[in-house]
């Protein structure tokens, strides 16, 4: 069985919140949220891998919302 988000180690999850992806994001809070994070780094408020834990918790919350881009993103997991 195949968990409802990609794994966490996965490199895709750090090239997105850096924008090393590109993508057009259908998910709109995912888009805001991982634009927010990139912000937020840049300034020092947080790290890359605290975001790239926030992400994923959110991700993992709501797994059915984000799966249409993810499946484009990390194409299979």
């Amino acid at each position: 069985m195949t968990t409802p988000v990609p794994p966490k180690e996965r490199p895709e999850w750090g090239q997105m919140i850096m924008g090393e992806i590109e993508f057009s994001y259908r998910n709109y809070v995912l888009q805001t949220q991982i634009h927010q994070m990139r912000k937020e780094i840049k300034r020092g408020k947080i790290t890359l891998a605290e975001a790239i834990d926030d992400l994923y918790a959110l991700c993992a919350k709501y797994a059915l919302a984000v799966r249409m881009d993810f499946k484009e993103i990390f194409k299979n997991w």
